[in-house]
């Protein structure tokens, strides 16, 4: 699924910079596609906590590791890269969809996860899907503030770090809590009956796409932009209304999958190494895609409604988000190793 919902992240930028993927449903579906990240991550922060990290340091060197083995080469490329463009001659930044300067601020932001919170709004040179990043890293800074201190400690990191994520990040919170509340409850491994599984499963995709198609997330969102004095402090939480809703089905799809027959859970099994391989990138995939669909676009568009060619520059840039996952994601002991020896071995008494 995360494969899937990186997938859907590329498809719908390719579409917005040049590169027509209209033929491909799915990329319709970019903005729903990060939910789905929000779920998932949820559920697998809270699994992978209670049953693999008993203290806070070991908790901090995990999250930690995992995040900046991406996003810090990631913000250095796009620093560099933009840099780079704005000295060629005759560089026309309109021509790309996400193109900013570079600045000491925006780098600084950016690795504190920062572009999200309260009024500063920043966005990562030729990266705007860095957006959902900052929301992720709040999300873990909360949950694990909460977890693992106690008492009037608990509240008063809990307090502090939603100070700083600020609303637009607490708007969507609960769709992440959903994910936790989803692993903490076991309802994932409940037994239903097959009509009622097929239902659960099915029900919540003709919801995503009912929402999608009919444009109703967009007409809320405009309808309390117009009416809600600061709407727009929100930014990429304004469909925060239908976000909430695709995250409750969401839930319920995955906690109807145990419960299908085992000929369907068997074609899942039988392929997971698959499965396993594509997820395995999917994080670089999303934090390196953007500026390659914008220079793309931008520098050798594709022939208009050519499937082929669209079809083999997303196979290109899919190779190349796997190749560079080597040198990110694939790295997690070595950087696992870096943070432990940076955090104090004190913070295991927190746990």
């Amino acid at each position: 699924m995360r494969f899937v919902a990186a997938l859907a992240v590329l498809l719908g930028h390719m579409n917005q910079d040049g590169l027509p993927m209209a033929w491909m449903p799915l990329s319709r579906f970019s903005h729903e596609a990060v939910i789905i990240f929000f779920v998932l991550s949820g559920f697998i922060i809270y699994y992978s906590t209670t049953a693999r990290t008993p203290n806070l340091k070991m908790y901090a060197v995990a999250r930690l590791s995992r995040i900046y083995s991406v996003a810090l080469p990631s913000v250095v490329l796009c620093v560099l890269l933009a840099l780079w463009l704005s000295y060629l001659p005759n560089f026309d930044p309109s021509r790309l969809s996400n193109f900013s300067l570079p600045s000491v601020w925006q780098l600084v932001s950016s690795l504190l996860f920062l572009n999200q919170s309260w009024m500063n709004q920043v966005d990562l040179p030729l990266n705007n899907p860095y957006w959902s990043l900052c929301y992720e890293v709040w999300f873990y800074v909360l949950f694990g503030a909460y977890f693992f201190a106690q008492g009037r400690q608990r509240w008063l990191l809990v307090g502090a770090a939603a100070l700083i994520a600020g609303p637009a990040i607490l708007v969507l919170l609960p769709i992440w809590l959903m994910g936790a509340w989803l692993a903490a409850s076991g309802r994932y491994q409940a037994r239903w009956a097959t009509g009622l599984a097929w239902l659960g499963f099915g029900a919540p995709i003709a919801l995503i796409v009912l929402i999608n198609v009919t444009s109703v997330d967009k007409l809320i969102q405009s309808t309390l932009y117009a009416n809600v004095p600061g709407y727009w402090r929100l930014v990429s939480s304004q469909r925060f209304v239908t976000d909430h809703l695709i995250g409750a089905a969401l839930c319920l799809h995955i906690a109807s999958f145990s419960s299908l027959p085992a000929a369907v859970q068997a074609v899942f099994i039988r392929y997971q190494r698959v499965f396993a391989t594509l997820a395995g990138f999917s994080f670089t995939l999303y934090l390196f895609h953007r500026p390659m669909t914008q220079l793309l676009g931008a520098y050798t568009p594709p022939q208009p409604d050519s499937v082929w060619q669209t079809a083999l520059l997303a196979v290109g840039i899919l190779l190349a988000c796997w190749a560079i996952s080597f040198g990110t994601e694939k790295q997690l002991s070595a950087w696992r190793s870096g943070f432990a020896r940076l955090i104090p071995v004190s913070a295991a008494a927190h746990g």
